[in-house]
């Protein structure tokens, strides 16, 4: 590793980006205390000193019908990390996620003269669909870190430089595991309904809609509402003022921690749950348009990740069609009565939890990091 200051940028697009990248970047700092960062992230990212010239909020973008209005800002951020790049002489980029723009980026980076190496922390889930990426990603990418096991065999069989670093998870959520309810003679509810605007606000109101049926079912039952970080406080104000006894919590793990059922929306969130140990309901609806593309190009029968990483489906998943009150409703009230059903879930729970046991994904990044440096 040379001596002096050095430029490394780290690019994250989405909520989940910044808070994988700024645990890599606070280990790479005690590795090497002269390093500089910059890039796009989040309040994590920023805390962390990164000087960002991007955040998040202005990037996210979900589904095919959202991609147009996107676009223009994407290919200006392109352009303006290239140049940064070339004037600071960078010779490492760290791309977190987000592919559909970071595989791009990477495939512009490496027809600069003098091209930095690029290592891309979290696969794109090309066992899902989409397997072509595997070309790009082997072409653009120097070294992929991967957060399953299964994924490390998978891409080096394509030829692709891919390590399995640990799963970031195990590390983040390890101080929400076993933690005591605040109230013994009441269950919680967590409604996590998305990450993104426009998602929480398609889900919210029928997951609300369950959420009314199942109090008046269980009389011990309170409901917290996660708040994603970055979301607007808009579409929650109104459900707040038709439901004051629903509490509004900031974030989603210490909320899942002191829940006893969740209802979560499709996404990392639901292996959250899992590794935290709080049995749930899995749902997702999108648009007609998404639905209908996403449908031809999968290739798997479950698309929760808890269900994937497991490799069957332990966890139910409304999806869609079979995204109603009704079947929602259904559902966690078998997990709030049946402690059968309760402990199954448990069970596999733990079983995925030793299959991805392997500490410290931050500082393997970080460590595999300075030795392109």
């Amino acid at each position: 590793m040379s001596s002096g200051c050095q430029h490394v940028a780290v690019i994250a697009g989405e909520v989940s980006g910044d808070l994988h990248a700024a645990p890599v970047i606070h280990e790479l700092k005690k590795l090497n205390p002269d390093l500089q960062f910059f890039g796009s992230g989040g309040p994590e990212m920023m805390d962390q000193g990164v000087e960002l010239f991007a955040e998040i909020e202005d990037l996210a973008v979900m589904g095919f019908s959202g991609l147009p209005r996107i676009l223009p800002r994407l290919s200006r951020l392109k352009k303006d990390i290239i140049k940064r790049v070339k004037e600071r002489n960078v010779k490492l980029v760290i791309l977190v996620d987000y592919p559909g723009f970071n595989l791009n980026l990477a495939a512009a980076l490496k027809k600069l003269p003098n091209p930095p190496k690029i290592i891309h922390y979290i696969a794109p889930q090309v066992w899902a669909w989409r397997a072509g990426r595997l070309k790009k990603i082997k072409r653009v990418i120097d070294h992929q870190a991967v957060i399953f096991p299964f994924e490390e065999k998978l891409f080096r069989d394509a030829g692709v430089n891919a390590t399995f670093v640990g799963n970031p998870l195990l590390d983040e959520i390890e101080l929400y595991r076993n933690r005591e309810k605040i109230n013994s003679e009441k269950r919680l509810l967590a409604i996590l309904p998305g990450s993104r605007y426009s998602v929480a606000s398609s889900h919210i109101c029928t997951m609300i809609e369950a959420a009314n049926k199942l109090c008046a079912e269980h009389p011990d039952l309170e409901v917290g509402i996660g708040k994603a970080p970055g979301l607007s406080d808009e579409i929650f104000r109104a459900i707040i003022r038709k439901n004051p006894q629903y509490s509004i919590c900031e974030g989603s793990r210490d909320l899942l921690a002191k829940s006893d059922v969740a209802m979560v929306c499709s996404g990392t969130s639901t292996l959250e749950a899992a590794l935290i140990g709080t049995p749930q309901v899995v749902i997702y609806k999108t648009s007609f348009l998404n639905y209908h593309i996403i449908k031809r190009l999968i290739k798997l029968t479950e698309i929760a990740l808890v269900n994937i990483v497991a490799g069957k489906k332990i966890v139910p998943e409304l999806l869609q069609f079979d995204f109603t009150a009704e079947k929602i409703y259904t559902e966690v009230d078998r997990i709030l009565k049946n402690s059968e059903v309760r402990e199954k879930m448990l069970t596999e729970y733990a079983q995925i939890r030793l299959s991805l046991e392997k500490a410290g994904a931050a500082r393997n990044v970080a460590e595999m990091a300075v030795t392109y440096l």
